[in-house]
């Protein structure tokens, strides 16, 4: 159903007479709605900071994510060899290479700045303040402009049967949607007429048109909270990327993390190894010397198995250091540890092993506040909203208002034409109603119905999530605590199998007579202080791992390693 009531006035005055006062009127009013417009047109994105590029983005823009020697081949694995800070080669006395020497905190420094994990995540926020640009862009003012000619030549049955006309129409002018749903039009045109009609006054003439045309819902798709909707979804959806960023750095601190600890254990473990196997090569060193006395064959050949057994396992655990270095190298990608470079890692900072103190309820409060998967589910539910509100915008009838005043001029000369029409004097205004709607409008009232089911689903989420970080946040505490007490009897154990095997070392001195019973005995004393130094490096490893783990899921990473993301200070 539509209503329109349309009103159209001419007055034509002579040169040098004021002009009337309702047209001077118009005029103001003209003025005021192109003002209201130009104010009503600014709609920003949000804040953004061009400094929010991170380091990653930056160097990204300005060369490839990482320089590689090329693209072809082994090429693709061969970082340049520029790189800002040089490591200090040394000689690694375990593995025999040539090896650098690497804190924790020299790692993770390494990981945030030249991990490809990192690099890969680091675009969401950036093209997500992109898409936040767009979205507002929606409401920009828009430049229009045209032009055409046309040539009528018709035969027509009245006085005049043959008529020829030709017409020139040049239109520029500006347009925009506004906050409100309403789309404003400011134009001008101008066209050239010309006839071979005997009644045409002015032959050619110009007729000047300045309109300003707008259209306003007034019910549905009116108003801010549904026109915004999409920004604000892109606001919101560039919080997550920043969520989603600030979580992908966290793991990747942690994963440095918990890899420099397993290195340090295996580092450890061929140490205790080494051990083992020099302390196995002096008992048969010393059984074979007994030979002439009172050792047997059986009792050499043993010793040499149990040489050979633990040299073997040497080997086993030498390259668990070759594999953990490679685990660790590809996250840190630094130059000169790739895959083509055979260097050794040295790890220089010595674990934790001392008490923490840990309040369960403060770290379930600092998960449920910083921890990126609960920040992302308050985002899915803000968004949830957002969606809800135009949803039930969307079920309303449709009323529209349409606006529109022009002033029209004509004169032999287009400059004159369009001095007339900002006099004012021939005015056209009309006004008029649009009404709409749905009988039933079940599609509206099912998509409503469906958007507040996707927001009790977020909201579930959300509640499902925050009971998951309270059970990995108790979890890890548990793990605290009982490897730091493992800890402890580990290290009594260490004690008790060392001082055991120190004492049958004591009795071998004094010792009339060499046994295969305590030749036996001594091999798996030995054996088992391994075995025990072995146990007591992997629970350290898991104390200090399992730090590192809390930390991640409270969120607290970055700040316990003094961590800031450029976009952590743009978000807030």
């Amino acid at each position: 159903m539509t209503m329109f009531k349309t009103y159209s006035k001419c007055r034509q005055t002579a040169p040098g007479i004021p002009q009337p006062a309702d047209s001077r009127l118009w005029a103001v009013a003209l003025c005021v709605c192109v003002l209201l417009l130009q104010c009503a047109g600014c709609v920003s994105p949000g804040q953004i900071d061009e400094n929010l590029l991170t380091r990653y983005q930056k160097s990204a823009l300005a060369r490839s994510p990482q320089e590689r020697a090329g693209d072809k081949g082994l090429d693709l694995l061969r970082p340049d060899a520029y790189e800002a800070k040089p490591f200090k080669i040394v000689k690694d006395e375990l593995t025999d290479r040539d090896a650098v020497r690497l804190s924790l905190d020299e790692a993770v420094r390494l990981a945030v700045a030249n991990s490809l994990d990192i690099r890969v995540v680091s675009f969401a926020p950036a093209i997500s303040r992109e898409q936040m640009i767009q979205a507002a862009a929606a409401f920009d003012w828009v430049v229009f402009a045209g032009a055409s000619h046309t040539r009528t030549d018709h035969h027509t049955a009245t006085a005049f049967p043959h008529y020829k006309a030709r017409s020139v129409p040049v239109e520029v002018g500006v347009r925009k949607r506004t906050v409100t749903g309403g789309t404003a039009e400011l134009a001008w045109d101008l066209t050239r007429t010309s006839d071979n009609s005997a009644l045409t006054a002015l032959n050619p003439n110009y007729e000047s048109m300045l309109s300003l045309q707008l259209t306003q819902p007034l019910l549905r798709g009116a108003w801010p909270d549904y026109n915004l909707a999409a920004l604000k979804i892109a606001q919101l959806g560039e919080k997550v990327s920043n969520s989603q960023f600030r979580q992908t750095v966290e793991q990747v601190v942690a994963e440095v993390q918990t890899t420099y600890w397993m290195l340090v254990q295996a580092r450890r473990e061929l140490e205790i190894q080494n051990a083992l196997l020099a302390k196995t090569i002096e008992t048969r060193d010393r059984v074979k010397a007994r030979g002439a006395l009172d050792a047997t064959e059986v009792e050499i050949k043993q010793t040499e198995a149990a040489v050979e057994s633990r040299r073997a396992t040497l080997y086993r655990v030498r390259l668990s250091i070759f594999d953990i270095q490679d685990r660790l190298a590809r996250l840190l990608a630094a130059a000169r540890m790739n895959p083509l470079r055979r260097y050794a890692i040295i790890t220089t900072t010595k674990a934790v092993t001392s008490k923490v103190s840990i309040d369960p309820t403060d770290q379930l409060v600092s998960a449920l506040r910083h921890s990126p998967l609960m920040e992302q589910a308050r985002l899915a539910i803000a968004a949830a909203d957002v969606e809800v509100n135009v949803a039930k915008n969307e079920t309303l009838p449709v009323l529209n208002l349409a606006a529109s005043i022009g002033a029209q001029g004509m004169d032999r000369v287009g400059g004159r034409a369009g001095e007339e029409s900002l006099t004012f004097d021939y005015l056209d205004h009309s006004v008029g109603l649009m009404f709409e709607y749905p009988i039933g409008n079940r599609a509206a009232r099912a998509r409503l119905r469906q958007r507040k089911f996707e927001r009790l689903r977020s909201v579930t989420e959300m509640q499902n999530t925050a009971d998951q970080v309270a059970v990995s946040v108790r979890d890890a505490i548990r793990q605290i605590e009982t490897a730091f007490q493992e800890v402890q009897a580990r290290r009594a154990a260490v004690a008790a199998s060392r001082a055991q095997l120190k004492a049958l070392e004591d009795t071998e001195r004094i010792r009339g007579r060499l046994t295969p019973e305590f030749l036996n005995l001594k091999l798996q004393s030995q054996l088992t202080l391994a075995i025990a130094e072995r146990a007591e490096i992997q629970t350290v490893v898991d104390f200090n791992s399992a730090l590192a783990r809390l930390a991640q899921i409270t969120g607290t990473t970055l700040q316990q390693k003094n961590i800031k993301l450029a976009v952590e200070d743009g978000s807030r």
